[in-house]
Formats: C-alpha cells, sequence, structure tokens
C-alpha cells in the first residue's frame, strides 16, 4: 500500500454529489457490520492496536461511498485527509509534465492513503481514481493529529507503509496491478468464444471468476453472477460487482457492444473490445461513441483484432482512437463444435487483463538453433504460451515464425529444404560450409524466405517480436520491432564469415549475435514479469581438430572450418552474458553438431525437446509462483 492524499474540499465534493447511498457521512462506526469491523482489526493502519484503540480511531472516521470510475482527487491538489477502503478499489495514477497518466497501483481493501500530506506537509502527489464503488473511512486532519497523538503505535503502522513505498521506490520494485474486474466487448457471432475460453484458463489455475453477462443461457448457471439486460437499471449490477470483488472474486462482464452499459463499464479496470480485421470502421462508430460519451474508457480500452485462422496473415488494421496501450491480433478457427480461439491467444489475453508479460528470447547458433523448435513443441503441448519473443541470429528466424504463429513442424521443413546442400552436393568435402557461403554471398537466402514466412510488417505479426542485429558502424545492436520482418531477420543472421555487411543508410549490418547472443535485455526492456530463454551455445565440443580415425592426434583444420570453431567460442562466451536476465535458461546440448549442420534437423529438434522435458518441472513452478503472486492478492 503506499499512502496518498485526497483533501478536505475534495472529500466534501464527494459526498456532497449524493455518491453514496447508505452513509452520507450519517451512520456510525457502529453501526457497521461486525466482520466488516473484524477485518479492519488485521489492516495494516490497525495491525497490533487493542480494541479500544482501534474503536477510539474509528469513531473519529466518517464512513463515505464513491461510485466506481471517479476521479476522487488530482496529483498536487492541496490535501488534509487519510483514507481507509473498507470495501472495493482504486487506481492510483501519476501524472507527467505533458499530463499524461500512468498507473502506479491498485489499492484494495484495508489500504490506507492520504496520511503522507498530513505528515510532511505535502500536495497530494498523486491522482486516484475509484475502480468500482469503493465505501471509506474519512479521517479529517484534526482527527488523524489526535489519534496520532493518543496511539502511537498508530502512527508506527503508518510508518511501516511509509517506509516500504520508499523502499519499493528506491529498490525500482515493479508492483504487481491485479485487475478484478474486466470486460470482453462482442462485435460479431464468432467472438462469443472468447470470454468462456479465459474463464475456463483463469479456473485451470484456481482463480475464482463469475460473469456479468448478456446471454446467461451460454454460461454453466454458477459461473453467472447477474444477467445483464440493455436499458435496465444497472446500480444492481455495480452493487453485486463490487460486492464480489470484495470477497476476491473476479468478475468478468461478457456482453454485445450493442448491450454495453457505460456505467458498468467504468467500473472494469480493463476492456478487451472485439473488433474483425475487415471492420476498421466501426472502431469509431462504436467505440469512439463511448469514449466520446465518457473519456473515462479510454484509459483501460483495447482493442483486439480477430481474425479466421489462415496460412496468410492478413494485412494491418488501424484506427485513430487515443489509446494507451497496443493493439493485440489474434485468430479463431471453426470446428464441428462452432468458432473457438487459438489456446495462445487466449492465454494472451488472460495475461493482458493480469498486467503480466511472458517473453521467450531465442538465442543464436547458427544450424544448432534448430533445437529450438523441439523446446517450443514441448511448451506448447503443456499450454506454456508467450506475449512477446525476442531472436538472434538462427532465433531470429525462430521468433519470426513464432510470431506468425507457424508450427515447429513448418520452421523445420523450411530450415531442411533451405538451408541444407542438394544430395548431389554432399558428398563432396566440405559442402555444408561451401552451400552457406554460396546462398549468403549470392543473395539466394532471403527469396527462399520470403516464399516460406511471406513479406509481413512486424505490426501484422500475432504477437510482438525484437530481432536484434549490430551495426559495424557504430558497434551498437540494433533492435527491430517495425518495418519489413524479413529483412529485419536477414540482418540478424547476416554471419560476418559468409556476407558482407547488410547496409541500410548510415548501417552497416552483420548478425546480432556478435553483441547479444541471447536476448532476454530486450524483453526485460519491454516490461516482461518472467523470460524464458533458449541457449544452444552453451556447451561446446572437445573434438575440434581431432582426427577420427586417431582422436588422440591433432590435425590441421581449413580455415573456414577454424572462423566457424571461432564463432562457436564466441558466441558461448557472450550468452552467459546477457542470459543473466532471463528467469529461466533451457540449455539443449548440442555440441556434437556444428554451426553449418543443417542437414541434422531432426535431430537438434529431438535435442531441444529433451532439454525442455527436463525442464519443465522447475519451468512449470516457477510460472506457478507468478499466476500465485496475482490470484493470492486478488483473493485476500
Amino acid at each position: 500500500m503506499v499512502p496518498f492524499d485526497l483533501s478536505e474540499q475534495e472529500g466534501e465534493k464527494g459526498r456532497n454529489q449524493g455518491l453514496s447511498r447508505r452513509h452520507q457521512g450519517q451512520v456510525s462506526m457502529a453501526e457497521q457490520n461486525q466482520s466488516e469491523y473484524e477485518f479492519l482489526k488485521g489492516s495494516p493502519a490497525f495491525d497490533g492496536l487493542s480494541d479500544l484503540d482501534i474503536r477510539s480511531i474509528l469513531a473519529k472516521a466518517t464512513p463515505m461511498e464513491v461510485r466506481g470510475g471517479e476521479v476522487l482527487f488530482r496529483q498536487g491538489d492541496p490535501g488534509g485527509t487519510m483514507y481507509v477502503i473498507t470495501s472495493g478499489r482504486v487506481r492510483v495514477l501519476l501524472e507527467d509534465d505533458e499530463g499524461e497518466q500512468s498507473l502506479l497501483n491498485v489499492l484494495d481493501r484495508g489500504a490506507h492513503f492520504g496520511e503522507l500530506s498530513m505528515l510532511i506537509g505535502s500536495p497530494r502527489n498523486a491522482t486516484i481514481k475509484t475502480v468500482v464503488d469503493t465505501d471509506l473511512l474519512v479521517l479529517n486532519h484534526d482527527h488523524f493529529a489526535e489519534a496520532v497523538e493518543q496511539v502511537p503505535q498508530f502512527a508506527v503502522n503508518l510508518s511501516k507503509t511509509l517506509g516500504r513505498w520508499l523502499r519499493g521506490e528506491l529498490l525500482g520494485t515493479r508492483r504487481q496491478v491485479i485487475r478484478a474486474v474486466f470486460a470482453v466487448i462482442r462485435t460479431r457471432k464468432e467472438h462469443a468464444a472468447l470470454a468462456p475460453q479465459m474463464v475456463t484458463a483463469f479456473k485451470a489455475r484456481g482463480a475464482t471468476v463469475k460473469v456479468v453477462t448478456d446471454r446467461p443461457e451460454a454460461w454453466p448457471s454458477q459461473d453467472v453472477l447477474a444477467e445483464l439486460v440493455h436499458g435496465n437499471d444497472v446500480e444492481p449490477l455495480r452493487d453485486r460487482v463490487a460486492d464480489a470483488v470484495t470477497q476476491g472474486v473476479r468478475v468478468l462482464v461478457d456482453c454485445d457492444v450493442a448491450t454495453a452499459e457505460p456505467p458498468l463499464l467504468s467500473q472494469c479496470e480493463h476492456l478487451l473490445w472485439l473488433f474483425d480485421n475487415q471492420d476498421q470502421g466501426l472502431v469509431d462508430s462504436r467505440l469512439g461513441a463511448f469514449v466520446r460519451d465518457r473519456d473515462s474508457l479510454a484509459g483501460h480500452s483495447q482493442v483486439v483484432w480477430t481474425h479466421k485462422r489462415s496460412t496468410r496473415l492478413p494485412r494491418h488494421a488501424s484506427h485513430d482512437l487515443p489509446l494507451p496501450g497496443s493493439d493485440m491480433r489474434v485468430q479463431w478457427d471453426h470446428d464441428s463444435g462452432g468458432p473457438h480461439f487459438r489456446e495462445h491467444d487466449v492465454t494472451r489475453c488472460v495475461h493482458c487483463v493480469d498486467d503480466l508479460q511472458f517473453g521467450l528470447a531465442l538465442g543464436g547458433g547458427g544450424a544448432k538453433g534448430v533445437a529450438h523448435l523441439g523446446v517450443i513443441e514441448v511448451l506448447n503441448r503443456e499450454g506454456i504460451y508467450f506475449d512477446s519473443v525476442a531472436g538472434t541470429s538462427a532465433g531470429a528466424i525462430m521468433s519470426a515464425g513464432y510470431a506468425m504463429g507457424k508450427s515447429p513442424d513448418v520452421l523445420l521443413q523450411l530450415m531442411l529444404k533451405e538451408m541444407t546442400p542438394p544430395r548431389w552436393l554432399r558428398k563432396f568435402p566440405k559442402s555444408r560450409e561451401m552451400f552457406l557461403l554460396s546462398q549468403f554471398r549470392m543473395g539466394w537466402i532471403e527469396p527462399k524466405f520470403r516464399e516460406h514466412l511471406q513479406s509481413v510488417q512486424f505490426d501484422e505479426l500475432l504477437l510482438p517480436a525484437s530481432l536484434v542485429t549490430v551495426d559495424l558502424v557504430t558497434g551498437q545492436e540494433r533492435i527491430r520491432r517495425s518495418g519489413d520482418v524479413v529483412s529485419s531477420v536477414m540482418e540478424s543472421i547476416n554471419h560476418p564469415i559468409f556476407g558482407k555487411p547488410i547496409l541500410r543508410g548510415d548501417e552497416a549490418l552483420v548478425d546480432g549475435g556478435v553483441l547479444a547472443n541471447v536476448p532476454s535485455h530486450c524483453l526485460r526492456r519491454q516490461g516482461s514479469n518472467f523470460v524464458l530463454a533458449v541457449d544452444v551455445t552453451t556447451k561446446l565440443s572437445t573434438d575440434f581438430c581431432r582426427d577420427p580415425r586417431r582422436p588422440e592426434k591433432l590435425t590441421s583444420p581449413g580455415y573456414l572450418r577454424t572462423l566457424l570453431r571461432v564463432n562457436d567460442v564466441s558466441l558461448r562466451s557472450l550468452s552467459g552474458i546477457h542470459r543473466s536476465g532471463s528467469d529461466y535458461v533451457i540449455t539443449p546440448d548440442t555440441s556434437a553438431h556444428t554451426f553449418d549442420d543443417f542437414a541434422a534437423g531432426e535431430e537438434l529438434m529431438n535435442l531441444g525437446r529433451e532439454a525442455a522435458e527436463a525442464a519443465l518441472p522447475e519451468i512449470k513452478e516457477r510460472i506457478a509462483k507468478v499466476y500465485r503472486s496475482i490470484d493470492d492478492s486478488t483473493s485476500r
């Protein structure tokens, strides 16, 4: 919890706006529900206080109720009151010099704020906005001063809260924002499958979710909190949502855009608006109308573009609405059971609601990078999906394919077909090295990749991708996140042994592995909470220069083979440096294979499978820990 302030003036404003149904400053603490009082005894502000001390403080407090979606105060205003949340939730927003807001935290039942300005005489240092209907206990300046003087432990508790907050600021701790109320708004019949699939995903990890819906017949009765009927009074719905959140239940508002009610949507912490990729005009006419009617909805709305799954990605759809986050792109398919969304995309939507980002970093290593495909296959089978991906060199190829939704088997066939010499050439010595050299030097690689990966732009991918290359002019890495995907892949795999630098403007670009072979840092910079890396260069063979007929004897290697060995040693060292930003690293043992051994694709893919299988228990436990931190916070 973070101490923030609300002034006496703003408190009076809230009380006089008719926001309270029960209190309006007239109900004493003695009339409050006993269970609520018992809860307050365990809240941080009252921890360790005697019943007499707690009652003496609460006797000075004035109950107040504020409707969801209301701005209580703005950053920089004068302050003079302390608040304790007895039910509901508020958002803590920071504003920069240009007036842009960023979400710092969400405070819920038991949290207190406002005392900081009275302790140090400062104005309010954040904007606070209610998420759902919120009950507060208000201590004005005089009553606060009396409580601090008469109950020293109360002052100690407030100081502890302030200390924890300051420590988090100094350490740069990222606060996990828990979104307990969210909505999925449909604009097509195919969209009906997403909300039930999301609820199934939440339940699979033990979360409790209830639904407010305009189609109760489509849901199990035990999942339905309330029915949403267009035109009916939504006040009872708001009350039920607020009560459910207080009990630690997540609430999903599932509705068609035609039945969406702004007063109810304003209580949601995140809104997923589903639009077909061909319905760009609807974004302005439907979502735009809501935003113009209630501008507060824009702050937590996100557009999700949907399209039917196919072999080619559709062109990028866009809009001009001032929404804070990036649009998402998801795919649906149709079978005998009706429309359904990809499990990967369902997980991404769930992560979006949870303000989570899982990142996958795929390192370079030439042919050894085919092992990435075995890892991905196992992770897909186990339902472990990622919201963003970053790749270097061979990892860039796999990252691009992953972001396009291509299966590991499809990418394996690409490697076997395009990166291995024809059979007639394989009987000649050094055929693999010569084949790769000719492919790069003659410019034959790019057309092959375009045939398989298409000429797509980054904003047409299903999830964000970061591809790493290095500029030899400045000696710095370049992270590609926009423009033509295949061009960025070519830059990232442009190994200086095989090809000349690719010239783009003032840049001379080569393989990203020269500086950052396992690009975990790219994902951390973009806010990933959990980063899984795959490093295929950790283990190094010791048979370099060995004569197969006389292993104890060294033989002189060729020039190209020596350069490739130097590259292996360099990648091994660089990987150890850059993978340190990962939460977990899978390290397939590819030491028996060389940089150019693409013909061993099946075996390399199997090595990736074996490494992923061995790592699964630890990976699952670490991911479960991330989920527990969210679900426990929601249900506390």
